[in-house]
């Protein structure tokens, strides 16, 4: 996490359903409450980050979610990539686990 400028940037990965990981870059209040995310917080944090679910594709072993990050917030990957497939249990729907 950098300080400049304030409230600085934060570095946030994930893995998508088929293991790649991918890095998205913005600033701490797109993934988390800002006393949740400080440069004091043991790192690695977990954190959210506010997406739209664009479709649902259930298997019997699993159920894949096609994501886009744009929504709310325009985050996407250093390459631009903004919709990435991700499993459900990755996704929490509102107040509720996915």
């Amino acid at each position: 996490m950098s300080d400049e400028p304030i409230p600085g940037w934060v570095e946030v990965t994930f893995t998508d359903a088929d293991g790649h990981v991918w890095s998205v870059f913005d600033k701490p209040p797109v993934f988390a409450n800002m006393d949740d995310l400080t440069r004091d917080s043991p790192f690695p944090v977990a954190v959210e980050l506010d997406c739209e679910i664009l479709s649902v594709d259930r298997r019997p072993d699993q159920t894949l979610v096609t994501i886009s990050t744009i929504t709310p917030w325009g985050v996407s990957a250093d390459d631009g990539r903004s919709t990435f497939t991700v499993l459900a249990e990755q996704l929490r729907y509102g107040d509720q686990p996915g």
